[in-house]
């Protein structure tokens, strides 16, 4: 099962920090940050790439909507071209 998407901090303990900074940055107490990566609006119409705050496409007017990138059901990453997730098998329906 994949544990992508999980929040796995629970399980997190000091030596398990002090072990992954050492490997990530070659000394012990580094804190690495993980930035989310922004997903940005398309236009239903005619796929154009858009800003986070736009609502209508300026080219055609079409709807412009957040495409899915986790699997609704298991949480799973998936492509935008995905008709089905790989983990769980759960139908990807875009919101249109």
């Amino acid at each position: 099962m994949s544990m992508q998407g999980r929040d796995l901090r629970k399980f997190q303990n000091d030596s398990i920090v002090d072990a992954f900074s050492k490997l990530v940055s070659g000394r012990h107490g580094y804190k690495t940050v993980l930035e989310k990566k922004i997903v940005h609006p398309k236009c239903v119409k005619c796929g154009r790439g858009g800003d986070p705050e736009q609502k209508f496409c300026p080219m055609c007017g079409g709807k412009m909507i957040v495409p899915l990138t986790n699997c609704p059901k298991c949480n799973c990453s998936i492509e935008l071209n995905q008709k089905f997730c790989t983990e769980c098998g759960n139908e990807i329906v875009q919101p249109q």
